[in-house]
């Protein structure tokens, strides 16, 4: 089996196995350490399972992400080739962190949950480039996989974010963006089309897939309704093969549910996602922080389990319906995440 491939394992073990990493007294990471020893909390006795990871930690501060240095939130042990990422800023100033092989194993982790059926050839990345950002990286990787190219058309997210108040100078921007996305294809043999669902709305993009013999599209990064999703499939790209993908910088890629475990019609075009079990586990949990009930929508409450990162019970600011996973992906997953009410008036999307 490939190593970069996530396999399921015992939720309680795994969270042992990270919580001795993070707490190492000679190799743990920085801030878990002080963070123990400030509070008197031998934290490897007091965690046995996952289950234990609320009563000793609470709810994590993700503000604290903003500002101290990123050495500071990965162990001592992580050792070779790193690099730092960043939240795209769109609640705030940008969160940092620091990640050695976690993406490479997102990217086996989505490949492997995407249809078999579905291409895998080259890919033209529309959105955020590699480096400090998540998702170019993710395409790099998923290449890397497939034995393909991926070519990148530079879209900056926070640029875009800014101009949409602005309606002229935003179009002006999609514009250059699509401009670029033309010479690529135009030229070069591009099987995926990798970008926002908020993009693929737009009619140009469409005339995009339509003229240049793309044969799938596969959207990430904003909210997908499932009206929206029912006209991506059926009319807009019934032509191509469409997945998705529901992730952001801190917990990873939870892939689109295959539809062989739960066809789109079965489920009103409803998106179900699967997140990568037990490198990160996405609760959604009502107003107390309790679990809701099967098929009710409540918070996303996120907890990183990684032998790079550890981040315990972290609120994030989308909701989303709980659902029971299928085999043999049995574990929850996530239906129709979008912007939590809550910090809507705080957001602002954009295009990303």
């Amino acid at each position: 089996m490939n190593p970069h491939v996530p396999t399921e394992m015992d939720r309680d073990e795994w969270t042992r196995h990270v919580v001795e990493t993070h707490f190492d007294p000679e190799s743990g990471t920085p801030y878990w350490l002080e963070w123990a020893a400030d509070r008197g909390i031998d934290v490897r006795s007091a965690v046995d399972g996952f289950a234990d990871l609320e009563a000793v930690f609470g709810s994590f501060d993700e503000d604290i992400l903003r500002s101290l240095p990123v050495e500071r939130f990965h162990p001592q042990s992580l050792s070779g080739p790193r690099r730092v990422y960043e939240t795209g800023g769109t609640t705030g100033p940008p969160k940092r962190i620091v990640m050695a092989d976690y993406w490479r194993q997102q990217a086996a982790w989505a490949d492997r949950v995407l249809p078999e059926a579905f291409p895998r050839g080259n890919l033209l990345m529309l959105g955020p480039p590699g480096g400090a950002n998540n998702a170019g990286v993710f395409v790099e990787h998923l290449a890397d996989l497939w034995g393909t190219l991926p070519f990148f058309v530079n879209m900056d997210p926070r640029w875009a974010k800014r101009l949409a108040d602005d309606p002229r100078r935003f179009d002006e921007y999609v514009d250059h963006l699509l401009e670029q996305a033309r010479g690529v294809v135009s030229t070069q043999d591009v099987t995926v089309l990798f970008t926002t669902a908020r993009l693929l709305e737009r009619p140009a993009v469409r005339d995009l897939v339509a003229d240049s013999g793309i044969d799938a599209v596969y959207h990430g990064g904003t909210a997908l309704d499932p009206d929206t999703h029912e006209v991506f499939r059926e009319e807009w790209y019934a032509d191509v093969a469409v997945a998705g993908e529901y992730g952001n910088t801190l917990m990873g890629v939870a892939q689109e549910a295959p539809p062989r475990l739960r066809p789109p019609a079965d489920r009103h075009y409803s998106l179900d996602y699967v997140p990568c079990e037990p490198y990160f586990v996405p609760e959604v949990v009502d107003d107390d922080g309790g679990p809701v009930a099967y098929g009710e929508r409540g918070r996303v409450r996120l907890t990183v389990l990684s032998d790079e990162l550890f981040l315990p019970k972290l609120l994030e600011r989308d909701s989303a319906v709980r659902v029971r996973g299928e085999a043999p992906l049995e574990w929850d997953w996530l239906r129709n995440p979008g912007t939590a009410q809550a910090a809507t008036a705080e957001t602002t999307e954009g295009v990303y």
